[in-house]
């Protein structure tokens, strides 16, 4: 069976910030569309995050299209409020958003993509992926990982720092998820060590007294290249001193553009004692031990794997993609459009008409929006990407009307 031709012209799979902002900006262009999500919630990553968690990225940015984040939200929203803002700004529209719809295959036909689904099998004319990375976490293949007897868990299943009550912790990764929930833990556990493979980045919330963000919205008003000279300026202050004598060792040269960590709670937790760094990363595991490449060996009841993840889309889109294996190198914030994009895992896309195009390299009909996580940040380059998505399936669209396409039935 071939499939029904869908009414909509636009499946778009997840109903998150970046599914939700592609929404939007098609129905700006008068676009029909139908968002699902296998989830049975608007934004179901934010509900379960961790309580402690915060932005990275001010208030000033992240907000959704048209709607502001409330006053007493503050500079950074925590990732609680921001799910709760979602549900707002969602019940503020008339989206056309079904829940609980989990998609198996999305794959060409003709000039359409056949979606099979929970929900049935359809042919849209195009098709955007807005699934982001969140659900899809990467657990390392460490030797003797399966040995291990305690609790392991990967950084998307922690919750709160109950879980690990009394418990001796290690957190392998030194990402923004991997420092909040070392800090987190060394809160409630007997003991927490954090595995530091290549330096930790960290930087100021607030340097001279403001937000980054407010800095490049300064800059944005400079003529020529203000903006680069004041964030240049700005990011002297921006840095902590030599925190080496606490076992916390920058990044070294050429090690890629590491997410920073906004805020000294790593710092303090060292200092205080209920956080410990090892700077290497875990070789080989035993029944309740850790061998390090620092030479170390420690005791853990629990290891939470803040280690990343890979885009959801590796689990339904079954078409030959050709992949970045880029490092994301630091580039100004000031002129992120048409910087490199960071895009180690993910498929090429064609920049032939865009810098920063949507459409997956070679697949006419196919877009991503959600991918960009760096610049002014994740939320603000959602709604961009959604815009940009918007715009070249209008254009697609309509040489679509100039083409004949198959019958389907």
């Amino acid at each position: 069976m071939l499939g029904m031709r869908a009414k909509e012209d636009v499946l778009i799979i997840g109903a998150g910030p970046a599914g939700i902002a592609s929404a939007y900006a098609l129905e700006k262009v008068g676009i029909s569309y139908k968002v699902v999500d296998r989830a049975k919630m608007i934004g179901s990553t934010w509900k379960r995050l961790y309580p402690s968690l915060k932005l990275n990225t001010t208030r000033f940015f992240s907000h959704m299209p048209g709607k502001r984040f409330p006053l007493h939200y503050g500079f950074y929203p925590k990732g609680r409020q921001y799910h709760d803002y979602l549900l707002e700004y969602v019940a503020e529209h008339d989206f056309n958003i079904h829940l609980g719809i989990d998609v198996y295959r999305v794959a060409p036909e003709g000039n359409l993509w056949r979606v099979e689904s929970s929900d049935g099998t359809c042919l849209y004319p195009t098709v955007i992926s807005a699934t982001g990375i969140w659900n899809n976490p990467v657990m390392p293949d460490i030797a003797g990982i399966h040995d291990f007897k305690g609790m392991m868990i990967h950084a998307h299943d922690f919750r709160d720092a109950k879980q690990v009550v009394g418990q001796r912790v290690l957190v392998v990764g030194n990402g923004p998820s991997g420092i909040d929930i070392a800090v987190a833990s060394g809160e409630t556990a007997q003991s927490t060590h954090i595995a530091i493979r290549s330096g930790v980045t960290m930087v100021r919330r607030f340097p001279l007294g403001m937000p980054k963000h407010f800095w490049l919205m300064l800059g944005e008003l400079l003529p020529g290249d203000g903006c680069e000279r004041l964030l240049k300026f700005i990011s002297k202050f921006s840095k902590y001193g030599d925190t080496s004598s606490i076992g916390l060792f920058p990044p070294p040269p050429g090690a890629g553009g590491m997410t920073a960590y906004q805020g000294a709670e790593l710092i303090n937790a060292v200092k205080a004692g209920i956080v410990t760094p090892i700077n290497g990363a875990p070789l080989q595991f035993h029944e309740q031990t850790v061998d390090f490449a620092d030479g170390s060996t420690h005791e853990f009841d629990t290891v939470v794997m803040a280690t990343g993840y890979i885009p959801v889309l590796h689990q339904y889109l079954d078409i030959d993609m050709q992949y970045s294996t880029e490092l994301w190198q630091p580039t100004s914030a000031c002129d992120w459009r048409i910087g490199p994009n960071g895009q180690r895992g993910w498929p090429l896309r064609d920049t032939s008409e865009h810098p920063n195009g949507r459409q997956i390299l070679d697949h006419r009909g196919l877009y991503l929006v959600g991918v960009f996580y760096k610049g002014k940040g994740a939320m603000y380059n959602f709604n961009v990407e959604a815009q940009i998505a918007a715009q070249q399936i209008q254009v697609y669209l309509e040489q679509l009307l100039t083409t004949k396409q198959p019958s389907h039935e």
